[in-house]
């Protein structure tokens, strides 16, 4: 009879934990949804050569991937991200203090940082002549830890058509495909 009660509770645990694996290998068919997230960043420009690329200063993002998740679906947080990715990133011109635009913007490199990751290389853009919108192309990879504190940033490395210095107002939106687990 000491047995039944063990045997039961065996039981529930085994199928509890098969209930998870079941339940999280459906959502594994399920497609990924989309956080959209745009920011307004001033970044300086000192280009002295038009020939190799200058690295700019880290620019903080803090980006509360955790909040985002939440305003689409309340009801999840970061713990339950099996997945991110960055689908979409582009930037678009707002202001310049001197002037220029971003076709001064030849070609760029994007790099992403968080506290105990490496720089992650995360965008590039090639042969831009468009003075309003860069669209980059975006590496197909995970990025989930740089997202599980909001201590990141942005480091860019760029390849400017001509020498200039200026700081040049952008808005930087991106888009990121986010899978979930129980």
């Amino acid at each position: 009879m000491k047995k039944l009660p063990l045997l039961i509770g065996g039981l529930v645990l085994f199928f509890t934990i098969n209930c998870r694996e079941i339940v999280n290998s459906v959502l594994d068919v399920l497609p990924p949804f989309d956080v959209p997230y745009s920011k307004s960043l001033d970044v300086p420009f000192a280009i002295v050569s038009a020939t190799e690329f200058t690295r700019t200063p880290e620019i903080a993002m803090n980006i509360d991937l955790d909040a985002k998740i939440k305003e689409k679906k309340p009801n999840l947080s970061i713990k339950n991200l099996k997945s991110v990715k960055m689908n979409t990133l582009s930037l678009n011109y707002v202001s310049s203090k001197l002037g220029n635009k971003l076709e001064l913007i030849k070609n760029a490199k994007i790099y992403l940082k968080a506290p105990n990751q490496e720089e992650r290389l995360i965008a590039t853009s090639f042969n831009n002549t468009d003075p309003n919108t860069i669209i980059f192309n975006v590496n197909d990879e995970e990025i989930l830890e740089y997202f599980r504190t909001t201590e990141n940033s942005l480091i860019f490395e760029i390849q400017a058509s001509n020498k200039s210095t200026d700081v040049i107002k952008i808005k930087g939106i991106s888009g990121f495909k986010i899978k979930i687990k129980l």
